[in-house]
């Protein structure tokens, strides 16, 4: 039984969440600067509404656009039940100023006289209350990408699982282990292009990274008042909340990166933020009993622990696992979440980002973490460590397993971050090891 357990924990595939640790349903992790003194967090994704159902959302991906069916703005019908939605999916290209009136769509700019922010709707997936989020100003969009420290090394264009768009990194960027980042001022004509796969992308938005699609662009036919989607090939446009005058607005075009201004009615894409209050974003993923930690890897540093504890006195240790110097595991590696390899070129050493998830959570619990890392010696040399609460009754399904050479099945348990297994009645650790 032993080495039939070992075999599949080794070929053990577990879920890999495309979200990452949010402060607030919806919030991407990293911090950006959009004065001298004010930090934003970015939702999740452009914003989306639903006609049909009048409801709100955020894109489930960074890199996710609605498209040419934004011309279905305007597919409605009188019943007998007043105007309904013949359109039932969904839009995200919108007039300036319309979160009062989405589907606003007139090329009349005295239609769209007020700016009512987006960011005052509840968002069905960006913490489902009012006044969470709001659109950026068009001297905060130029702070962020113009005059924020270090602004000119922490943007560039590129592709994300195909789609183009601009990518913007947080303040304190660190770059994932085994990954690279080709900045907008960068001269070297040989570095890999800011490419990424949906697997790669995720480990960049967890490190804090945003990625601003390009997207199509709705206007007006000025005869029939039809309604035109365009895909704005070279270009991502996007609102900011500061009006032109009485008939025009301002938005942002990431990839040049520049301010402009244009009519109201005409529909561009929406990115709202949230206001960084400051602390640690907490580890856990939304809706789960699971937790990401990450920690920066230290020059002398040749092991890191990570302590999970159920008390704020940090006895009650219910989790401990060790990595070494190049964030592998240094037990079974069954968890597409746990660190990648990274290594040293030529002797110079540059600063990487490693991962964890901790899966298998109690309910509704506080847990306390430290990640320590420690030298030749076994001194800590590194410290990070909070707090976290997972989410309350959250169902874990069962897993029934097929074991290699045997007709019988096993379950999967998930306990406090450990994984056991149940085998003819009997439970056994992931060495194989019988629980009694």
């Amino acid at each position: 039984m032993k080495k039939s357990v070992l075999f599949f924990l080794i070929s053990l595939v577990t879920d890999i969440y495309g979200a990452s640790a949010y402060a607030t349903e919806g919030a991407l992790r990293g911090r950006f600067a959009i004065s001298a003194t004010d930090t934003v967090a970015f939702s999740r994704g452009n914003l989306q509404y639903q006609p049909s159902t009048s409801t709100w959302r955020f894109a489930e991906n960074q890199w996710n656009f609605v498209g040419k069916a934004n011309e279905r703005i305007r597919h409605y019908q009188y019943s007998t039940e007043g105007w309904v939605w013949t359109y039932k999916g969904w839009l995200d290209l919108f007039g300036w100023g319309t979160g009062n009136n989405p589907t606003a769509s007139t090329s009349t700019n005295s239609n769209y006289g007020s700016f009512t922010d987006w960011g005052r709707n509840a968002i069905s997936n960006g913490g489902k209350k009012a006044n969470l989020w709001r659109t950026l100003t068009k001297d905060e969009w130029d702070y962020l990408f113009r005059r924020r420290e270090n602004a000119a090394s922490l943007y560039a264009n590129g592709t994300v699982s195909g789609v183009n768009g601009s990518i913007i990194l947080p303040d304190n960027w660190v770059i994932p282990a085994d990954l690279h980042f080709k900045p907008s001022n960068s001269t070297d004509s040989t570095a890999a292009p800011n490419n990424y796969t949906a697997d790669e992308w995720m480990f960049m938005e967890m490190a804090g990274a945003v990625f601003l699609p390009i997207t199509y662009e709705r206007s007006m036919d000025w005869q029939s008042e039809y309604c035109t989607a365009v895909y704005q090939e070279n270009t991502a446009r996007y609102w900011t909340s500061t009006p032109n005058g009485t008939n025009g607005a301002y938005y942002y075009i990431p990839l040049t990166p520049n301010i402009y201004q244009d009519n109201r009615y005409v529909g561009k894409a929406v990115r709202l933020v949230q206001n960084h209050e400051g602390g640690d974003l907490f580890p856990v993923v939304p809706n789960t009993n699971s937790a990401i930690f990450q920690w920066t890897s230290v020059p002398s540093a040749e092991t890191y622990t990570l302590h999970v504890y159920s008390d704020s006195t940090r006895t009650e240790e219910v989790f401990i696992i060790t990595f070494d110097r190049n964030g592998i595991m240094t037990g079974l590696h069954f968890n597409p979440h746990a660190p990648t390899r990274h290594s040293e070129s030529d002797g110079e050493y540059s600063t990487r980002l490693f991962f964890y998830t901790l899966q298998g959570l109690q309910s509704n619990t506080d847990y306390w973490y430290s990640i320590n890392g420690e030298d030749s010696n076994a001194q800590t040399i590194s410290n990070v460590s909070g707090q976290f609460h997972t989410a309350a009754a959250v169902e874990t399904p069962t897993q029934i397993i097929n074991v290699q050479g045997h007709d019988e099945q096993c379950t999967k348990v998930l306990r406090d971050g450990q994984i056991y297994l149940m085998y003819n009645g009997r439970m056994y650790d992931v060495q194989g090891n019988r629980i009694k």
